[in-house]
């Protein structure tokens, strides 16, 4: 599974279970736009933990993209808003029976990512042993009726960046519940080859990289209009823009632009060392982990200045430039091209916080610190 918070959900199961005995409860869906059935139903063991697939019921409503304009922008009832999680998916009622019957067996229940039924709907089955790791974005839905009480409920919070905790603290007054900064942890990188990245994809010259979904709700069609802006002006630096993700949207038809799909690990790696500068423009993150693994090779970064997550990642490390115009955009990637020296400082900067801030011992730590304040003493 390649969602962010999925992502990091499987790695702190997996680390919390060299310490603690540890189950999952999920689904048994793959995408999360669907939640078509994918898993079978039942218990089954990964990495030696048991994990406990439901069915869904219902998945995402034939007309919720009609439903969520109306409810986001358009007159609307309290029911509407309630009926959210259902129409959005996943809806598995089996799964919240579970929490409600078997809930209480469990010292610690930690739910991961505040926007779906699972977590919306199973904090309040049980809310004096569960932590949320609440993944918020600064996003319309995130002010809906569900919501409102939910990040009242929990013993404890796990916030991904400081931002993040604002942001909450901000739309819901909370500070009574204790939190924690939990950030991720990073293994190191696995073995790669810039050079063959670059032999193997034909590819010369300056890159620019964006690794990610590859849609206009990742701020894509912006990136699109401002390279275009940048590599057409009068003695602009040579370069090519290399996307490496699912593509959900029309792709420009340009010589400095090649989309490859989404990649192997190996070569995502390969790719991040092989660039001379990441980009991500996305306007709403709670953690940009692309950023983590692109200061791992010492890649130095440039991001959107409106998104106070991935900005505030940039300024804690030192490892790239944040722009808010598109003539910023062109500036900074400019000096990120042609002043290479001060390119690899920043690159240099971003691996040495990477490798204080992110080791899998910090972030162990982290969880460890989450879980006492949530486990029933």
């Amino acid at each position: 599974m390649v969602g962010g918070s999925e992502q990091h959900a499987r790695l702190a199961a997996r680390r919390l279970a060299e310490r603690h005995d540890v189950e999952v409860a999920t689904t048994t869906a793959l995408d999360y736009w669907t939640w078509a059935p994918h898993f079978a139903v039942g218990t089954t063991a990964v990495d030696g933990i048991p994990v406990h697939r439901f069915a869904v019921a219902s998945g995402r409503a034939p007309d919720f993209k009609a439903f969520e304009r109306r409810v986001l922008f358009e007159p609307h009832d309290a029911a509407d808003e309630d009926a959210w999680t259902t129409k959005q998916g996943p809806h598995a009622p089996e799964l919240l029976e579970f929490l409600h019957r078997e809930g209480g067996g469990y010292d610690a229940l930690l739910f991961w990512t505040y926007l779906y039924e699972p977590a919306a709907r199973g904090v309040p089955l049980a809310p004096e042993r569960s932590g949320l790791v609440s993944t918020a974005h600064d996003e319309l839905p995130l002010r809906l009726a569900p919501y409102r009480s939910l990040f009242h409920l929990p013993r404890a919070i796990g916030y991904l960046t400081p931002e993040e905790r604002a942001l909450v603290h901000r739309e819901f007054r909370n500070e009574e519940v204790p939190d924690v900064i939990l950030g991720t942890g990073l293994e190191p990188p696995r073995p790669h080859d810039a050079v063959e990245f670059r032999r193997a994809r034909g590819l010369a010259g300056p890159l620019v990289l964006y690794l990610g979904q590859v849609s206009e709700g990742k701020a894509c069609d912006e990136l699109f209009a401002a390279w275009a802006a940048f590599r057409d002006r009068p003695g602009a630096p040579a370069a090519t823009l290399v996307l490496c993700g699912t593509v959900r949207m029309e792709i420009p038809v340009r010589d400095d632009v090649l989309a490859l799909g989404r990649v192997s690990d190996e070569e995502k790696l390969g790719a991040l060392a092989a660039a001379d500068a990441l980009v991500l423009p996305s306007r709403l993150e709670s953690l940009g982990i692309v950023l983590l693994e692109a200061w791992q090779v010492g890649t130095p970064v440039l991001v959107a200045a409106v998104n106070p997550v991935t900005a505030g990642q940039v300024r804690r490390a030192g490892g790239g430039l944040a722009y808010g115009t598109p003539d910023e955009f062109a500036a900074r990637l400019t000096a990120l091209l042609t002043d290479r020296a001060t390119a690899r400082q920043l690159g240099a900067r971003g691996r040495a916080w990477v490798e204080r801030e992110c080791t899998l011992g910090a972030f162990d730590r982290r969880l460890d610190e989450l879980v006492d304040l949530v486990a029933l003493q």
